[in-house]
């Protein structure tokens, strides 16, 4: 579920890969997958965030991931206001469930490997 209406578009995405309960100390833990809107959010926090699908993300059933800096396809942001991780790099800051575009206030600029 997108929170720009319908659901999500793939076309021109990589296939991107995640750690999943990783010892990797560079590594930021925390994130899990929502089950309702299928997207990734950081648990760290004491919020779980706002999901397009309404309401809080939920983690039940998802593992530990883990994502990095410096490696991989930079340019992955995190959110302040959903707690979800969006893409920064087409200079467009999508559509945050909270309103408005989505913030880079705080957050680090990840990067994903593609698979």
């Amino acid at each position: 579920m997108c929170p720009a209406g319908g659901g999500h578009q793939r076309e021109g995405s990589g296939n991107y890969s995640l750690q999943l309960d990783s010892a990797d100390p560079g590594a930021q833990h925390e994130w899990r997958w929502c089950r309702k809107c299928q997207g990734l959010w950081f648990s760290g926090n004491q919020s779980d965030g706002v999901c397009p699908g309404g309401g809080a993300h939920v983690g039940i059933g998802s593992g530990d991931y883990s994502v990095g800096s410096g490696s991989g396809q930079l340019g992955w942001r995190w959110c302040r206001k959903c707690q979800g991780l969006w893409f920064s790099g087409n200079q467009d800051s999508g559509a945050c469930p909270r309103g408005g575009g989505h913030s880079q206030e705080g957050s680090g600029d990840y990067g994903l490997d593609s698979a």
